[in-house]
């Protein structure tokens, strides 16, 4: 912005100012190198000296008067120029607040970011570590299955195994005890895949099988496949309905007494049913029930021994059974082995 200058007095009012002193001189030297000068011409000097001075001063005052306007006009302009100046320096102190504020939204952005990538990556370790996990479980399961498979002569095609059904390194402990100890009887409580798969290895050692079922479908279904692989007459699949049994003030679903006629000298049992959801440690019957009819050397399988309901299944029966030895094994769904002391 340009801002007006203070000018100094003119030229013509400095000549003025400059004549008149010299006038003045001279008249005054006139005066005192001859003071016998004419009086007329005395006061004509003096008179024009006066003159000069007078136009002189009052073009001096003119100068000084524009000389304060022009002051004046500069001094608003200097205080416009601070007024601008301070609100530059309002305007930069906001922009640096803006700019602090956005670079703190910034760095928590980061740092919001830098959580949800720590986060992603845990998350993706967890994954990893439960794919090993499930990696390590499958080999484990086709090994099983490998060493089942070797074990059997299959009609037709054997049913699956895992799910629902047992588990192949479940159902591989319970047919190499059957195959060591050999027993004459071999009690499930539920029935399906394993019925064949059992059925198969007792037919080699001369046993017979007895599947306990609740429901009439899946009961009628075993029977279908125990029939498709010829194994009738040494699997009977029992249709056993629900009914209450009590324990003192505890009552349970379990399988119908009736179901349990004519069993005797039973080498194996093996525990995977009823399902869970019948009821809180609703497999809890089987030892109080079934030992009795047992022999003296016999082992009972608890399946999915690492189930909650069924934890307290297999503490129960460690503590009321002290005649039976608990032995845990890390099965896909936790498998807990009971087996006679005396065996």
């Amino acid at each position: 912005m340009r801002m007006p200058s203070m000018r100094r007095p003119s030229r013509s009012a400095a000549a003025a100012a400059g004549l008149a002193l010299a006038v003045s001189a001279t008249v005054y030297g006139a005066a005192v190198v001859d003071d016998r000068l004419p009086p007329a011409l005395y006061a004509g000097f003096a008179a024009a000296a006066a003159a000069v001075s007078v136009a002189a001063f009052r073009r001096l005052r003119r100068d000084v008067r524009r000389g304060a306007v022009r002051a004046g006009r500069t001094g608003r302009a200097l205080v416009r120029l601070e007024r601008r100046i301070g609100a530059l320096e309002q305007g930069a102190g906001a922009l640096a607040g803006d700019g602090a504020a956005r670079h703190a939204e910034a760095l928590d952005a980061i740092t919001r970011s830098h959580g949800l990538v720590e986060q992603g990556f845990a998350r993706v370790r967890g994954e990893c570590r439960s794919l090993e996990r499930r990696i390590r479980d499958s080999y484990a399961q086709i090994e099983a299955f490998t060493d089942l498979r070797a074990l059997v002569r299959p009609r037709c095609p054997l049913p699956p195994l895992r799910g629902w059904a047992a588990s192949p390194d479940a159902l591989r402990m319970v047919i190499g005890w059957i195959l060591r100890t050999s027993p004459k009887t071999i009690v499930e409580c539920g029935s399906g895949s394993s019925s064949v798969w059992i059925g198969y290895v007792a037919e080699q050692i001369g046993a017979t099988v007895v599947a306990l079922e609740h429901n009439p479908r899946y009961a009628e279904a075993s029977r279908d496949l125990v029939v498709a692989h010829g194994l009738s007459d040494v699997v009977e699949v029992r249709e056993a309905p629900l009914e209450l049994w009590r324990s003192g003030e505890e009552t349970y679903l379990w399988y119908s007494r009736d179901a349990l006629e004519g069993l005797a000298d039973i080498g194996v049992v093996f525990v995977d049913g009823p399902p869970g959801d019948t009821g809180p440690a609703a497999r809890y019957p089987a030892l109080p029930l079934l030992l009795p009819r047992c022999s003296e050397r016999v082992a009972i399988f608890l399946d999915d021994a690492a189930r909650e309901g069924d934890k307290t299944v297999s503490d129960r029966w460690a503590a009321r059974f002290p005649e039976v030895v608990r032995t845990g094994h890390a099965a896909e769904k936790g498998l807990d082995v009971f087996v006679r002391s005396s065996a």
